[in-house]
């Protein structure tokens, strides 16, 4: 059989992977400072712009050395490069500059130049949500950690736990549809990798650039758009000075959280084994976690005070395990934080602020006040000098009542264990779970101390309920515990959340949304469920 002729000379180009990124119109200038001192070539027609070669590291990686000390003869070990040659495509189409790299280039571009979700806006125009292979997460409620999940094939949103009230979705990989000049597969994040053939890249460009500016994903992601980029500059501006402002009352310091800005890429950064702060030395004093305390203790040791300028000054240099370096970024882009401006909530995450959609924000405020009710018992006032645990001690002393706070339950493998609840009431038969609410991340705790005792006490095995007999055994052996023999109805016992000072009006934005993804749960599972503050 003959072999089949390619119709066109582009049927014979191998696909070659591709790393796009699209820098921001009044950041061009900027990024023209990278190019000084460089090689730089021009492009030819149709394409119009250069490329900048970045030449190989003359460094050999520090294993070398010990590798060769285990040789016979250690100078038959050549010199090892650590670094391979690279560069940046610089490509201009009509008002978009476009930046594609090549090798180790990307470590050279600063972040502040770049659409921070250049290749999400594309993907979620570009995918299905039946076409999903990975999504990444950031959960910006709970302690502000990331949720990576990939399944074997492309499927189904629902096949996946990202929620969108809670979660700012950082990358987006899958198969494109109605595209086909992006290939079979695409990952993005703040860049949008594909694999395609070279010879489109102009078409490529210009169909990214129509794909960006599209709101199309809406109908199809309408969830989300609950939280959405502040392009504003004067807004940013303003969000920077509110957010100093918590630096100077010291609030900042109590809120804040520092991560890996891991969606700012597609590489992954989290091979990272240290971090180093400020100007980096040939020999670095560096730190195994990235840690607020860690930042606040450099800027001690240079006689400066913590601020947004100073976070935008600093940088951390992400290190491997030889101490060489991966990546840096300013401090500010590693900041994960939360406030409030013109009465909606705002976030600031890997160096972007956010913003609350309005009707997203209206209908989260309207069931936490109006759907959740308090509990038919009454419990005393929290006196705002006790602790968590003083408080708990109070209440399990009262008539009816017993208390199980800092008492765990030991089950499941390893030294797994589960805190049954901080104090209950026999008599109206609710358990109590108490909490100092005063960050989403306290709220995170709280609500997974609920959702943990609503599985385990409430399942079918039996196992659970046998190891928390013994528990009200040791802790209290006169009380009864016959219900423990069978497995409970979900109505049997009421669960109760208690904030300590704070109404659940008066919560952070994402611990209200955690506490109603948790009571619209839990009821629909027949449970009854409330919230009091004291």
């Amino acid at each position: 059989m003959a072999l089949r002729k390619p119709e066109r000379e582009e049927d014979e180009q191998p696909k070659i992977g591709l790393t796009i990124y699209l820098l921001k119109p009044e950041m061009v200038t900027n990024f023209e400072k990278l190019k000084e001192g460089r090689t730089v070539l021009q492009l030819a027609l149709p394409l119009d712009g250069e490329f900048v070669v970045f030449p190989p590291s003359a460094n050999e990686p520090a294993w070398v050395d010990t590798v060769r000390s285990a040789l016979k003869e250690p100078t038959a070990l050549n010199t090892l490069n650590a670094q391979s040659p690279s560069g940046l495509l610089i490509v201009k189409r009509e008002e978009n500059t476009f930046i594609v790299s090549f090798g180790h280039a990307w470590q050279k571009l600063d972040d502040p130049w770049l659409e921070p979700d250049f290749g999400l806006r594309v993907a979620l125009n570009s995918i299905p949500p039946n076409k999903i292979v990975e999504i990444r997460a950031e959960q910006v409620f709970a302690n502000w950690h990331m949720a990576s999940e990939r399944a074997p094939r492309a499927t189904f949103l629902h096949d996946f736990g990202v929620e969108f009230d809670r979660d700012l979705v950082a990358t987006l990989n899958g198969i494109p549809s109605n595209t086909p000049i992006l290939g079979d597969h695409l990952r993005s994040g703040t860049n949008l990798h594909i694999k395609t053939s070279f010879s489109k890249l102009g078409d490529i460009l210009d169909k990214t650039a129509t794909l960006f500016r599209s709101n199309a994903y809406k109908k199809r992601w309408p969830e989300i758009a609950n939280v959405k980029t502040v392009r504003d500059p004067s807004v940013i501006e303003k969000l920077d000075q509110r957010l100093d402002s918590e630096f100077q009352s010291g609030e900042a310091k109590k809120k804040l959280v520092l991560f890996t800005p891991v969606h700012r890429q597609t590489e992954n950064l989290d091979l990272a084994h240290s971090y180093a702060y400020g100007r980096l030395s040939s020999n670095p004093t560096s730190s195994p976690y990235l840690m607020v305390g860690s930042w606040l203790n450099y800027l001690e040791s240079k006689e400066k005070i913590p601020s947004t300028s100073e976070a935008k000054e600093t940088r951390i240099h992400f290190l491997d395990e030889a101490k060489e370096e991966i990546k840096n970024y300013r401090i500010y882009d590693c900041f994960g934080y939360e406030l409030s401006y013109n009465a909606r909530p705002h976030i600031l995450s890997s160096g972007i602020w956010y913003e609350v959609n309005a009707d997203f924000l209206e209908r989260i405020n309207k069931y936490v006040t109006s759907q959740i009710k308090e509990p038919p018992v009454t419990l005393p006032k929290w006196n705002k000098q006790e602790d968590e645990s003083a408080y708990n001690i109070r209440c399990g002393n009262l008539a009816s009542f017993l208390h199980f706070d800092c008492k765990n339950v030991m089950f499941g493998g390893g030294q797994s264990k589960f805190e049954f609840c901080d104090f209950l009431d026999t008599k109206t038969k609710t358990l109590f779970f108490a909490k100092n609410a005063s960050k989403s991340s306290s709220m995170s705790h709280l609500v997974e101390q609920v959702r943990r005792t609503a599985e385990l006490l409430f399942d079918p095995d039996q196992t659970y309920r046998d190891k928390l007999s013994d528990l009200f055994k040791a802790k209290h052996p006169t009380a009864e515990r016959s219900w423990l023999k069978t497995r409970p109805k979900n109505w049997d016992w009421k669960l109760c959340l208690v904030s300590l000072d704070r109404a659940a009006e008066d919560l952070p934005f994402f611990a209200k949304c955690a506490l109603w993804r948790l009571h619209k749960n839990l009821i629909s599972r027949g449970h009854e469920v409330y919230f009091v503050s004291v």
